[in-house]
């Protein structure tokens, strides 16, 4: 398996900058998910690795080489389309061998190759059928398989779930993290969905407009955002934003807006004051909003807009601050009516906030 390095890479479709100086090191054996909205680059970055999109500037390094000009079959990697792409006449054993005539492997190791394949994909009693006669499911097993009997330095996935129902999305992601640990391979995977991104990822890499945004790991992306558009997209629900104006107390700093004030926890009140900021945008995900009083000064009084019924928990939109904020992880046995009125508090180990300029989170 080998490295991947990206250096100031850069591609233009005419006027139109789609990934812009992209900077990233994909260590032997890491698995990192490049995630963001349509359009913001993950795909054409992925592409330009694979050697379907030409680059426009910057450098790309596969192991030891620059391979900015190799053609894909000469790039030693394997790709996992969101089409699976599977040649409907021929049967899954057929599927799976294919490349490995093209590369003129004995049969006898093609047959080695496949079963290994096979028995690792839990495919075996499929070896004799057509696609057709596949779920979509078994369908993407054989398009990883295909992938797996080449031994290639790299594994590409460019959305390979998207086209699978919920469940059946939930399971080939426990597929996948089995399949990691039967064959370690530098992998790269790029989704729209943060939950995939977060299951599954090493490091995550958030892109928007072209450019990183922030890679870490999950939990360094998901605790320690590094701006307001990171702390928005990751995590499900979206983190609560409040646009707050800053005063200084007595005993501290404020964070005020409409019906709304409490107290900023010292140690993100230290940072604010060393940057002097005036208005800012507090961030606090759902989970970190709870009902009863604080005994950290972080509570307000809201009123009841509508509750989601989940099963495993209330989610409950609350009309606080001039805007309605979530709040999770409730007792789904909790008896709320629209329009009730409620003391809430946050959690101040949950509370974040964000430049209201450069939507930058200050530290």
């Amino acid at each position: 398996m080998a490295q991947v390095v990206l250096e100031k890479l850069n591609k233009r479709y005419g006027q139109v900058h789609a990934v812009i100086d992209v900077d990233l090191v994909i260590e032997r054996e890491e698995f990192v998910v490049l995630v963001g909205p349509s359009g913001c680059g993950k795909s054409t970055t992925l592409r330009m690795i694979a050697g379907l999109e030409d680059v426009s500037a910057g450098v790309i390094r596969i192991g030891e080489r620059v391979v900015n000009r190799l053609p894909p079959k000469d790039r030693d990697i394997a790709m996992v389309f969101q089409n699976y792409a599977l040649y409907q006449h021929m049967t899954v054993f057929d599927n799976l061998a294919f490349g490995l005539r093209n590369r003129k492997v004995t049969e006898v190791d093609i047959k080695r190759e496949v079963a290994r394949a096979a028995a690792i994909l839990g495919i075996e009693p499929l070896l004799g059928r057509k696609p057709r006669q596949l779920s979509g499911g078994q369908q993407q097993r054989v398009a990883l398989g295909r992938c797996i009997v080449r031994h290639p330095q790299v594994f590409l996935f460019d959305e390979p779930l998207s086209n699978l129902d919920a469940k059946l999305r939930a399971q080939m992601r426990l597929e996948l993290k089995r399949l990691r640990e039967r064959v370690p391979a530098t992998s790269i995977y790029v989704t729209h969905d943060q939950v995939e991104a977060m299951t599954l990822g090493d490091r995550v890499v958030v892109m928007r407009d072209g450019r990183v945004q922030q890679a870490g790991t999950p939990l360094e992306i998901y605790n320690q955002p590094r701006n307001r558009f990171v702390a928005g997209f990751i995590g499900a629900p979206a983190m609560n934003f409040v646009e707050v104006t800053l005063e200084s107390g007595t005993d501290g700093l404020y964070a005020s807006a409409p019906d709304f004030r409490i107290r900023v926890p010292d140690e993100r009140g230290v940072a604010l004051m060393r940057v002097g900021a005036r208005v800012a945008t507090l961030g606090v995900r759902p989970e970190h909003v709870v009902f009863g009083a604080s005994q950290h000064g972080t509570g307000f009084d809201g009123v009841v807009e509508v509750t989601e019924q989940l099963g495993a928990e209330l989610l409950v939109g609350v009309r606080a601050a001039g805007t309605t904020l979530l709040a999770s992880r409730i007792d789904p046995e909790t008896r709320l009516a629209p329009h009730q009125p409620l003391h809430l508090s946050l959690n101040p180990r949950g509370v974040h906030f964000f430049d209201a300029a450069t939507e930058d989170a200050i530290r």
